[in-house]
């Protein structure tokens, strides 16, 4: 972005005028914040309760005290599940109707979560019947991987003390007249319950809602990831966006004041620490995956308007507008160089801002509803 039109910083009267020639620029910018803002509105507004299944972030609990049996006859204490990431589900074998709904969702996570190292585990609230041979026999029904998803049992009171005073999930035996009524032997809830390392339990799903399941799925891949190195991409990926916008108001002062040669070296700076920053995000959204938006109500639509202006700007709007504004300061064309550029700045330092908001939105802001 230089021209030796643009020497000397603008005398204050001379502001509004500077301000103008970015006009185009910045028009795109504000369109697309409207029209962002509007698509926001009539998709995201409606989604204005959590689904049925959330995180419980800060409100997360631990397990402290349980004595199971699997089928395989192993006994199965805090400590043995303690370095796990596993899924909780709570079935019994003579269920007529939820709890097939139940094990076929945890089916379905079994392949779906293939190659990790997350643990199904299905507790049996009716344990006096449903012996370690009895879920073995049960299990085979779902192709349930003996090492990756176990059928526990146990005694019926230690299991429903668990249940109600650990995992805060209702469990009770149905009364004759229920029974006859058409209730299940066992009344339980059809809750997934999401435990972390440490038998912190994170977080809870209806099994029948399909969204909440999705939430579980990427929950869970996040949990697994804890601890490692891909987990602190985010930070370096809002630092390197920082890091470029104080950049490019660098090189814009620079080519203001007439200094050509750091104004080029500005604008190398934050190609490169840009081109770092997409490499670092492919790598965790690859190694990762997404991190869902928590929060409900206005601030939702809010965050959507900011990350859709913000995709859709950094996708059709830098890559390109760099390359072309680039090519021409290579070929010397300095005319075309400089209209290109007053498109190109305001579109690019807008990406840059709000990828670090993006961040704080999604890391650092509290928003996230606790689950009764």
């Amino acid at each position: 972005m230089t021209s030796r039109r643009l020497l000397p910083l603008p005398a204050p009267l001379r502001v509004v005028p500077l301000v103008r020639s970015y006009r185009l620029g910045i028009s795109i910018v504000l369109a697309t914040i409207t029209l962002s803002a509007v698509i926001s509105v009539v998709i995201f507004a409606k989604q204005a309760s959590p689904p049925a299944g959330e995180s419980l972030g800060a409100a997360a609990y631990t397990l402290s005290d349980y004595d199971l049996i699997e089928r395989s006859g192993r006994a199965i204490k805090p400590e043995t599940l303690a370095d796990d990431v596993w899924i909780a589900a709570f079935i019994f074998t003579r269920c007529p109707s939820s709890c097939p709904v139940i094990s076929s969702t945890m089916k379905g996570l079994q392949a779906k979560l293939a190659g990790t190292h997350v643990r199904l585990v299905s507790i049996s609230v009716d344990p006096e019947f449903d012996t370690p041979e009895v879920l073995s026999e049960y299990a085979k029904k779902y192709a349930a991987d003996p090492e990756r998803w176990w059928f526990l049992t146990g005694q019926k009171d230690r299991i429903y003390r668990m249940i109600l005073d650990q995992f805060h999930i209702s469990v009770a035996r149905s009364s004759d007249e229920e029974r006859a009524a058409g209730a299940e032997q066992v009344a339980h809830s059809n809750r997934l319950v999401l435990v972390a390392r440490g038998n912190r339990v994170a977080g809870t799903y209806v099994s029948s809602d399909s969204l909440a399941v999705d939430r579980l799925l990427r929950d869970a891949h996040l949990l697994e990831s804890e601890g490692t190195w891909p987990r602190q991409l985010p930070e370096i990926n809002a630092g390197l966006n920082a890091t470029c916008a104080v950049i490019l108001i660098f090189a814009w002062i620079c080519i203001l004041t007439g200094r050509r040669q750091a104004h080029a070296l500005g604008m190398i700076s934050a190609i490169v620490v840009s081109a770092l920053f997409l490499a670092c995000y492919l790598v965790y959204h690859y190694m990762v995956g997404s991190m869902p938006f928590r929060g409900y109500g206005p601030i939702r639509v809010v965050y959507f308007t900011i990350l859709l202006s913000h995709t859709a700007l950094a996708t059709l709007g830098v890559v390109p507008l760099v390359a072309l504004t680039v090519y021409r300061a290579y070929r010397q064309d300095f005319s075309a160089h400089v209209r290109i550029a007053r498109v190109t700045f305001p579109i690019w330092f807008y990406v840059s801002v709000t990828g670090v908001v993006i961040y704080w939105m999604l890391y650092r802001l509290d928003v996230s509803p606790v689950l009764g």
